[in-house]
């Protein structure tokens, strides 16, 4: 069965429901800084749904989110921009460990004939319309969560970075090697998205709903990859007998990698019969048979959740 958190004596639009047809509401995560006394981040919405639109244009409603931190109790509503990115400014002093940010679209004042064509007529379709009270929820999304430890997502003991990337089209990979200069990409693998794509890592790898069963899922097609050749990197870098161009080891990806490569009993790679493939699957603890099961299991979730709702 589905979710559902709280009912609400009134049509809603969100996840857990059937009360619109066609519509959808959802909040996703733009570009991103933690420099400075304060994190920033953008943050920007999408709304189908030509009803609640029109209240919006009205000045009837508006859309709002709440950020939490359940570590330090802090809380706090932020009005967004409509059709528009909203940048939010969060003193680092206030929050630590992770943030919860949920979107709500809520009404500015009393409806007394709330009734949109949106309404799933199955359930409404004979109801003269609801009233609505100044401050009651329109609409809402199941929320995000983002870790502070850093803005940017950290998997494989931290070594590997995901971030957007206005500026190209297609992923890129970086791996620092001793010789880099670039503060921004010193010591670790970086991995970059186009911004698209990125939103979307990012909804996969935040939402509530959605996260706990596609993380290992989502390190298998990302993380996944770039340790595997990580793994290559290094066994060239043992095999070369002429100093290589570019010195991996002394990096904090590359020791953290032969540190973990240690407590597996491997001490060279040059020497070992393992393939880089098998070598990267173990150091993520078998992310590719977690990814496949865990994927299998949400497209069985889903599966139930669709025959439950053709059976209403």
């Amino acid at each position: 069965m589905k979710n559902r958190a709280i009912e609400y004596p009134h049509p809603v639009l969100n996840e857990f429901t059937n009360d619109f047809v066609n519509c959808a509401f959802d909040l996703s995560i733009g570009s991103h800084s933690d420099t400075g006394n304060s994190i920033d981040i953008e943050l920007s919405y999408s709304l189908t749904g030509l009803g609640i639109q029109s209240l919006i244009s009205q000045g009837l409603a508006k859309v709002f989110i709440r950020v939490v931190c359940y570590r330090t109790s802090f809380r706090k509503v932020f009005e967004m921009n409509n059709e528009d990115i909203t940048v939010i400014s969060l003193p680092k002093k206030n929050v630590t460990d992770s943030i919860d940010i949920i979107a709500s679209i809520v009404a500015t004042q009393n409806i007394n004939n709330y009734c949109l064509p949106e309404f799933n007529q199955d359930y409404f379709g004979g109801y003269p319309g609801f009233k609505l009270r100044k401050g009651d929820i329109i609409a809402n999304e199941p929320g995000l969560t983002i870790k502070l430890n850093t803005i940017l997502e950290k998997n494989m003991a931290g070594v590997v970075f995901i971030n957007s990337n206005s500026a190209i089209t297609e992923p890129k990979v970086y791996f620092a090697s001793v010789e880099e200069t670039d503060p921004s990409l010193t010591d670790y693998i970086t991995i970059s998205l186009p911004d698209s794509e990125y939103k979307n890592y990012a909804k996969l790898s935040t939402k509530k709903h959605l996260k706990n069963v596609l993380a290992r899922f989502l390190q298998g097609a990302l993380v996944f990859p770039a340790i595997t050749e990580a793994v290559a990197r290094l066994r060239r870098e043992e095999e070369l007998e002429e100093d290589p161009d570019c010195h991996y080891r002394g990096t904090i990806w590359a020791e953290s990698l032969y540190n973990a490569l240690n407590k597996m009993g491997i001490e060279e790679l040059a020497t070992c019969n393992q393939s880089d493939f098998e070598i990267a699957n173990k150091l993520l603890g078998d992310v590719v048979g977690d990814s496949i099961n865990t994927l299998m299991q949400k497209m069985i979730d889903w599966s139930t959740i669709q025959q439950e709702d053709e059976a209403l």
